[in-house]
């Protein structure tokens, strides 16, 4: 397929500091992948227009209030990110509140959302002999080139704090120019592993933080009920939705966290996904951009991706094994809209990359071509640090 011309190659950049010097430890090495993407982004022909204008500029501002009081050692990131690639801070910015503001403006003028919302596809499988969390990193298709791992160590004991209150942070997660870490999947020293799946809520919350600096300070966790209480934000709440996909190394249930947005507190719901023991009942688990559990959040039903692929999913045989959880995830039935995705006909998107989190043996595996043929991973890296 054309669009896997670049797959294999996948940079990791150790880097160690406070927030400020990883930032722009970041932003020095890719500097000329952040410049590409954000040209290639809609963000000059779509975005610059609408921040221009009056309610562009106050809602790019309520955003960077809420942020700086909410997550402020983020924002020093993004700065440093910003100085080290010489792109403005305000790019970098609206790279980071994108799927915000085409809720508030492009939502609005009836754009189709998976236009702009690419999704992912998470599957888990928990029983006592094969831990599994999985997922398709679906994203434009102008963007896959431009991925890279962050391993990261920050420690910086006098950095301004908000609701993540920790002073020292060591993580991996993939990421790319448009946001900070966070926003797709990765695990930190703690054991804890996770996967961001997109959600549609029908509106946003201007004045809440965005998504992406909620998602980047789950990296800091150190359970799965400070993950609960930082993406609760309480005081801010988020201004969009996510879902969280979350397994440990050292518990034997995992999680799957979904958050609205919301603008003094998010609402939010954790569902367990316990271990299953008997081998005749279902032991896993999927998720395809929907609110399953959380029903305090108006949703956006007019997905016919996501819609397609929770069909599909749920036709296939219960995984059971590793080869049966790449076979649904590498599934292309469906030529429309299929589960491993290709930018082809109606479906703007492409999968990426697929994460595969052995909880046992304590790996992380990253595939760039199809999981289900059989390759190997491109990146094996194990959870620890």
């Amino acid at each position: 397929m054309a669009h896997k011309e670049n797959a294999q190659r996948l940079p990791v950049l150790f880097t160690s500091g406070t927030y400020y010097e990883v930032g722009h430890n970041v932003g020095t090495v890719f500097k000329e992948w952040i410049h590409k993407y954000f040209n290639a982004s809609l963000i000059p022909s779509h975005l610059l227009p609408f921040y221009n204008t009056h309610k562009g500029r106050e809602i790019f501002d309520e955003y960077l209030k809420a942020s700086e009081s909410s997550f402020p050692q983020y924002v020093t990131e993004l700065r440093g990110m910003s100085d080290g690639s010489g792109m403005p801070f305000e790019n970098l910015f609206l790279l980071n509140i994108a799927k915000e503001t085409y809720f508030l403006d492009l939502m609005e003028a009836k754009h189709n959302p998976e236009q702009h919302i690419h999704g992912c596809s998470s599957v888990y499988l928990n029983t006592p002999d094969l831990k599994i969390l999985a997922q398709n990193e679906d994203i434009d298709s102008f963007g896959e080139p431009y991925f890279y791992i962050i391993s990261a160590h920050i420690i910086d004991p006098g950095a301004q704090k908000g609701t993540v209150t920790c002073e020292e942070e060591h993580f991996t997660a993939l990421s790319c120019p448009e946001m900070l870490p966070g926003f797709t999947f990765g695990f930190n020293k703690y054991g804890l592993a996770y996967a961001i799946n997109a959600t549609v809520p029908m509106k946003g919350s201007v004045g809440g933080t965005p998504a992406g600096l909620i998602t980047r300070g789950l990296l800091s966790a150190s359970s799965v009920d400070e993950m609960v209480r930082i993406s609760r934000n309480e005081g801010y709440g988020a201004s969009d939705g996510f879902n969280a996909n979350i397994a440990s190394v050292n518990h034997n249930e995992m999680w799957s966290l979904e958050v609205g947005p919301g603008k003094f507190e998010s609402p939010l719901k954790l569902t367990t996904i316990h271990e299953q023991v008997d081998p005749d009942k279902p032991c896993h688990y999927f998720h395809f951009n929907s609110y399953y559990h959380l029903k305090d959040v108006e949703q956006n039903f007019n997905l016919p991706s996501s819609n397609a692929r929770t069909k599909r999913a749920r036709e296939m045989l219960p995984p059971r094994t590793l080869k049966d959880i790449k076979a649904v995830l590498g599934d292309t039935q469906n030529k429309m809209y299929p589960i491993y995705r290709c930018a082809k006909g109606p479906d703007p998107s492409l999968t990426g990359s697929t994460v595969v989190f052995d909880l046992l043996k304590k790996t992380m595996e990253v595939y760039t071509e199809n999981p289900k043929k059989d390759n190997a991973p491109l990146v094996k890296l194990p959870l620890t640090l």
